[in-house]
């Protein structure tokens, strides 16, 4: 099924059930016109449909809609004033809706500047601002800005890195929970799970990483609206991982994500993968 068909249906799925968060980058993609069909349909006055025929609908579709700004690189770059203007205009209330969005184009291209100048509000957002952010370049945004929005994966070379497969995700937690109870015996079966199929281990680490990034994110602000899609299960339905969280310290967790990212980037490199993850399962006994 198409990625963008998917992430939409996501999208939709949070609006109905009143989950959106106020923040979102979609990362694979600079596509402006998903980006504006996502904000109609969150803007729109016929149930969230979209319909094209409403005055929201259309104002949208003219580009003429008080409540939906578009922000582009000026040039080279995203400058300081462009987003000190954004600011102003999402701290004024809605006009005629019940939320205001912005649409960050190639936000990558945001000066270093201009991207702490949005963490405050991120933080902190108005409670009917949404932002949406495109980028191809996710390496290109600030951490710091990361760790404040939800990122959804438009990867079109490969449907299977935005695989949510519930699988991958109990192997996930199994993993954490393993390193957390210092379950050594568990922990060195997965490397009969890595070795059964390198690409689906690659999207397992990937899932690691985003479970460890939430649950860091989750301690510290208790906010679910910051935490990625994948992992609303486990916040919601997971108690005994979220109680047993609190094993691993935040020191801990980073480290765990940095020796990671290391191990993806071997694989990437073709390192010798049986070794690479012989490696990491060693290293989470030692620690």
């Amino acid at each position: 099924m198409n990625v963008f068909h998917n992430q939409r249906q996501f999208l939709t799925d949070a609006l109905k059930k009143n989950r959106l968060s106020h923040s979102y980058i979609f990362s694979g993609t600079e596509d402006l016109q998903f980006a504006k069909a996502i904000a109609k349909m969150i803007l729109c006055k016929q149930e969230h449909t979209g319909c094209d025929s409403c005055s929201s609908c259309v104002k949208v579709n003219s580009e003429n809609h008080p409540d939906l700004n578009v922000v582009s690189p000026d040039g080279a770059s995203i400058k300081n004033a462009q987003v000190e203007e954004l600011q102003e205009y999402m701290f004024i209330r809605p006009y005629e809706s019940k939320h205001k969005i912005a649409i960050i184009h190639q936000s990558h291209l945001m000066t270093e500047s201009a991207q702490n100048r949005l963490l405050k509000i991120l933080e902190e957002p108005p409670e009917y601002a949404i932002f949406l952010f495109l980028t191809q370049n996710l390496e290109g945004m600030l951490e710091t800005l990361q760790s404040r929005c939800q990122v959804l994966g438009f990867n079109l070379d490969g449907e299977s890195e935005t695989d949510n497969s519930p699988e991958i995700t109990d192997k996930a937690v199994d993993f954490i929970q393993s390193i957390e109870n210092r379950d050594m015996g568990r922990i060195l079966e997965f490397s009969a799970y890595a070795k059964q199929d390198k690409q689906r281990f690659v999207i397992f680490l990937n899932r690691v990483i985003i479970i460890l990034r939430d649950l860091m994110i989750f301690r510290e602000t208790q906010n679910k609206q910051l935490i990625h899609e994948v992992n609303f299960s486990i916040l919601e339905e997971r108690g005994q991982l979220m109680k047993s969280s609190g094993k691993l310290s935040r020191k801990q967790m980073v480290e765990l994500i940095l020796t990671i990212d290391h191990v993806e980037q071997k694989i990437k490199n073709n390192m010798n993968f049986d070794l690479t993850v012989d490696n990491l399962l060693f290293h989470c006994i030692e620690d």
